[in-house]
């Protein structure tokens, strides 16, 4: 049955996207109705708009930009600006026009006399939702500002190991770029120079050098061919990658990966350890930032697992014990669980073992940082070598035959 995203409005107000599987749109639109939603849009889940960077609804904003709102937000409302003022302020300095217009809902709704928290609750996807319950937890202790300083260094610190571990990954990207591009560069303009030259050359060619002469005139020939292949199957890989199943097959890949896969599975848990902790020291109750936690971690697979470990707790299982029981946390950090747990000190814990996964993927970066450049740069040259040997490798022989 296809699948629909459609932006819909409710009876009090909100505004949402959800997704909706249909037998058609027109079919949607009607039960929709039916059940009182206004339906302001609907459209076919993976489309041109769903595969293509920058298209598409339902677009979180950026974590810098966010991270700068909140920044600002915080400081207009410490210094006694009301919060109808404050984002009336912040919303007339947004750029970005999605977020604009989010916040010019926003602040609409507030004047209309929901809280703060119930009217970014309202715009779907745009903004997390630990955010909301973040600033709930402010409206009910009456310190906004507080809270949104601790959202603020939560998302510093997400945003800081994030940078680390997308600047391990560009290094080894750039030296495979250009290893592809050297590669190509020999294949597609040095190796037909010589096909030339060998025409005439009035001997048997290596087998090496026959070889690298049929891969150079097929890429040659196939060239506008396999582009459009490639562009094909980068579409179809994204669609793939945008389905629960392709999400999830990625998201095991990732963690499974030799090497780097430690640190994207140090990354998870950091995250979630780091989120659940926040909203626990926000005064949050545990099963629902269990939930919240779980969904924010970014991995499918143990997003499912630690939305089990919140039933369990749920049914009156320990939080040490679920947790040992997903295999995804150390001793270390069961330990120091079970030690929060039984002091009334859990948050506090919960931050020490973000702080320790952290620092063990900082040391782990370190380690294939030292490791990657020989490696690239010996599997490169390899390559190069290879296809030198072949060119030459006939001149060589020419050469020792006419010597002897």
């Amino acid at each position: 049955m296809p699948e629909f995203i459609a932006k819909i409005g409710t009876s009090d107000g909100t505004v949402m996207e959800r997704s909706f599987t249909a037998d058609s749109e027109e079919a949607l639109r009607n039960d929709l109705q039916g059940k009182d939603y206004l339906v302001f849009k609907v459209r076919k889940k993976g489309g041109v708009a769903d595969l293509l960077p920058g298209f598409g609804a339902g677009r979180s904003v950026k974590m810098k930009e966010f991270l700068l709102f909140n920044q600002e937000l915080a400081a207009l409302i410490k210094a006694g600006l009301p919060i109808i003022a404050s984002l009336e302020i912040l919303t007339e300095r947004r750029k970005n026009q999605a977020f604009r217009k989010a916040l010019m809902d926003v602040r609409d709704k507030v004047r209309g006399g929901a809280s703060l928290s119930e009217a970014f609750q309202g715009q779907g996807e745009m903004f997390p939702a630990i955010y909301s319950a973040t600033l709930a937890s402010g409206e009910r202790s009456g310190e906004i500002a507080s809270v949104l300083l601790r959202y603020i260094t939560y998302q510093k610190t997400i945003l800081a190991l994030k940078r680390k571990v997308t600047t391990a990954l560009i290094y080894p990207a750039i030296l495979f770029v250009l290893m592809i591009g050297l590669i190509a560069i020999l294949i597609t303009w040095v190796v037909p120079k010589f096909t030339e030259f060998y025409k005439d050359f009035g001997a048997d060619l290596p087998l090496l050098t026959r070889a690298l002469i049929g891969v150079s005139a097929f890429v040659t020939q196939k060239a506008v061919f396999m582009a459009a292949l490639l562009a094909l199957a980068a579409i179809l890989f994204r669609a793939w990658t945008r389905t629960a199943a392709g999400r999830l097959a990625i998201d095991r890949f990732l963690v499974r990966v030799p090497v780097i896969g430690g640190v994207f599975h140090r990354f998870a848990v950091s995250r979630f350890t780091r989120t659940l902790g926040t909203l626990i020291a926000g005064g949050i109750p545990a099963v629902t930032a269990l939930l919240m936690s779980a969904r924010a971690v970014g991995n499918l697979e143990f997003e499912a697992k630690l939305i089990d470990v919140e039933r369990k707790v749920r049914e009156g299982s320990s939080l040490w014990e679920a947790l040992e029981a997903t295999g995804l946390f150390n001793d270390i950090a069961i330990e120091m669980t079970r030690v929060g747990e039984s002091t009334g000190s859990l948050h506090d814990m919960l931050a020490n073992i973000s702080d320790f996964y952290d620092e063990e993927i900082e040391a782990r970066i370190n380690t294939i940082m030292v490791f990657i450049e020989p490696v690239m740069l010996v599997v490169m040259g390899s390559f190069v070598v290879l296809i030198m040997l072949a060119i030459y490798l006939p001149l060589l022989r020419s050469y020792a035959q006419s010597t002897y």
